[in-house]
């Protein structure tokens, strides 16, 4: 059996998730380079995210970059037991919105275990999900 290249393994991924058409005319406010933050930081933690039927749900995320002032922004999505996850919207919030979505439980970061992430870069290694419980706080 051949390994997957990890441009197949993206579109793969990326397939199992529906992104709806707005959102993909709203990233277009956004760099090259942000969008595809912006992308990939959601792409990372949707299978994280809590399910609530019938319910569009935000999370929100924040670009950083030494030279450049941080991008706040939230997510807009869909995600029903037994369905493909949708992403429907993105919008740019400032920092107090952004730090509400942080109290709750409901950043990207929330569902990411930096230690995890750190040992991804150093390692190479597949990230395993989470061991907390942020599918429960909605």
């Amino acid at each position: 059996m051949s390994k997957k290249t990890p441009s197949q393994d993206l579109n793969s991924k990326i397939e199992a998730k529906k992104i709806d058409d707005w959102f993909f005319q709203q990233l277009s406010d956004y760099s090259l380079t942000d969008a595809s933050l912006i992308v990939a930081q959601t792409l990372a933690v949707l299978s994280e995210l809590p399910s609530k039927n019938g319910w569009s749900q935000e999370v929100a995320g924040v670009i950083t970059d030494d030279n450049t002032e941080p991008i706040f922004f939230v997510v807009e999505y869909l995600k029903q037991e037994d369905d493909i996850p949708i992403l429907i919207d993105i919008n740019p919030i400032e920092v107090d919105e952004y730090l509400d979505f942080i109290l709750e439980n409901k950043s990207i970061k929330s569902y990411i275990n930096e230690s995890r992430v750190r040992d991804l870069i150093l390692t190479g290694r597949t990230v395993q999900p989470p061991q907390g419980d942020n599918k429960n706080n909605s």
